[in-house]
């Protein structure tokens, strides 16, 4: 079983951190508070993704990843960001930074686990051997804002220094370039291996001219904001209204999985008349209502016949076209009541991986719904 470890100073986001887990069965959860002791259990145990925070007491997040990157480069690295924080968004990946990825503060649970299979999905392609890219890296710097100066080292033979002044880029150093030609250059190095140590009292002048984030290929994105609790009058739910919410939650907590299968492009929620309780869509222009609907008709009309020829009631029904996999399964109506879950993935998705993690899930939406 994969092992996440989840570092944070945060008692109380561990807590919510691990009551998701209990849901989800695919990982098994290692926990640190501070820096030293994540790195205690790296060096004792084999951990898939690592989850951190930046802030942390004794060795902070900056100084948890550069050993990451000396030691297990080809593992996926998350940073939590704390409220109010801005996230960096990379112009050229459209927000996707592969091996180190950042999330902001709070979270549904739902939001992380896709990040962690993402990663796993990233690893397990082999996607994650050359380690990280320093820019990726660099917004970290601007976070913690440190003073240190940083040995970079890529591929054993680039070498180079960058020295920050509480989050500040002053100077960098790389085969006889310094300043930012220097420091341009080095962004783009990949594989990197980061040793950080105190700044030298000699490196303290400003000499670099673009910003960090120049530098790093990326910009701030600030979380949007949302109204508060007291801002609006909530309407009072119906007790069908507050199942359908409930389900709806569900289903964002526990499709992580499935957003992770290669040609995922949506999931829906079923009552025997065909109308959608609940639904997922990772592709934007799929009419998921239209579907379901005359999908939901079809498989009655299907039933019926099977029931007929004496093979009792349809629990399954896939269809393969030349744009699409539509599978329809339905829950034990005994156990979780009469539900019915369709989903969708592109024809050169893997739809027996589709129906099996389905299969999985289906118990685990209902029961927390």
């Amino acid at each position: 079983m994969d092992k996440v470890l989840i570092v944070d100073s945060d008692i109380e986001n561990l807590k919510k951190i691990e009551n998701g887990f209990k849901e989800l069965h695919h990982f098994k959860l290692l926990t640190a508070t501070d820096g030293k002791t994540a790195i205690d259990i790296l060096q004792q145990t084999k951990v898939t993704v690592v989850v951190t925070n930046i802030s942390l007491p004794v060795i902070d997040g900056a100084e948890l990843i550069a050993y990451m990157t000396r030691n297990h480069r080809a593992t996926p690295c998350v940073i939590m960001l704390e409220p109010g924080k801005p996230k960096p968004w990379f112009t050229d990946r459209t927000g996707h930074e592969d091996i180190l990825y950042y999330i902001e503060k709070p979270f549904e649970f739902g939001a992380l686990a896709s990040v962690i299979f993402v990663g796993l999905n990233l690893k397990d392609e082999g996607l994650t051997i050359k380690g990280m890219t320093l820019k990726n890296f660099l917004p970290v710097m601007a976070l913690s804002r440190k003073t240190c100066q940083i040995e970079v080292v890529s591929g054993g033979q680039k070498n180079g220094f960058m020295y920050f002044k509480e989050g500040v880029l002053l100077d960098a150093e790389s085969n006889g370039f310094t300043g930012d030609a220097a420091a341009k250059n080095m962004a783009a190095w990949d594989g990197v291996s980061l040793t950080i140590s105190a700044l030298p009292k000699k490196n303290h002048t400003q000499r670099i001219e673009t910003k960090l984030m120049e530098i790093a290929g990326a910009i701030w994105r600030q979380k949007s904001k949302t109204p508060s609790s007291g801002s609006q009058i909530q309407p009072l739910r119906s007790p069908e209204q507050e199942k359908q919410s409930k389900l709806q939650e569900s289903v964002s907590r526990c499709v992580s999985i499935l957003r992770t299968i290669k040609g995922y492009m949506g999931l829906a929620v079923l009552n025997p008349g065909g109308d959608i309780l609940a639904m997922d869509r990772a592709m934007e222009t799929l009419d998921i209502k239209s579907f379901s609907t005359e999908f939901n008709d079809l498989f009655a009309k299907c039933s019926q016949s099977v029931t007929k020829k004496g093979l009792e009631r349809c629990t399954g029904l896939t269809v393969h076209t030349p744009k699409a996999v539509i599978i329809m399964m339905t829950s034990d109506a005994y156990k979780e009541g009469n539900f019915r879950f369709i989903g969708f993935m592109a024809p050169e998705g893997n739809g027996y991986f589709m129906q099996t993690q389905l299969s999985k899930i289906i118990p685990q939406i209902l029961a927390s719904a």
